[in-house]
């Protein structure tokens, strides 16, 4: 194994330390809760680690193989992969964006629905009350 190819592994070990890492914040926040950033970064990070082993794994051509070397392949697979991969971050930050909308959204809509419902309370109130002041005069 040359030692371009070690550098890449070595680089690899490091990846999937951090998408380890990633993983167990994951699993902490739970299936639905996963911040986006981190979300973000586990599929990058799963999408780099899928390059770099093909890289590594599978030689190019046998013509062109020797003169692009591991790291000639790896970017020659980045390259092919990034239009995919900036489609990907530019739907995750229109999601969150979506997110932070929805949200706001929600609560403001909550606010004007608890509004509206203490008003409907007081008007009932003022019924019952005036119901009650009637009736009490009527039978006097």
């Amino acid at each position: 194994m040359d030692e371009e190819t070690q550098r890449f592994i070595a680089i690899r070990k490091i990846k999937v330390d951090r998408l380890y890492e990633l993983d167990r914040q994951a699993a902490a926040y739970g299936e639905f809760n996963v911040p986006p950033h981190i979300q973000m970064e586990r599929v990058s990070l799963r999408d780099e680690l899928g390059m770099m082993d093909q890289a590594i794994q599978a030689p190019a051509r046998a013509e062109i193989g020797d003169e692009l070397g591991p790291s000639g392949r790896f970017l020659v697979y980045h390259q092919q992969n990034r239009e995919i991969k900036q489609s990907i971050a530019a739907l995750a930050v229109q999601f969150d964006q979506f997110m932070k909308k929805s949200d706001e959204w929600r609560m403001r809509h909550r606010q004007w629905l608890l509004i509206i419902g203490v008003i409907v309370v007081i008007i009932l109130v003022a019924v019952v009350a005036l119901v009650t002041y009637i009736f009490a005069r009527g039978s006097l």
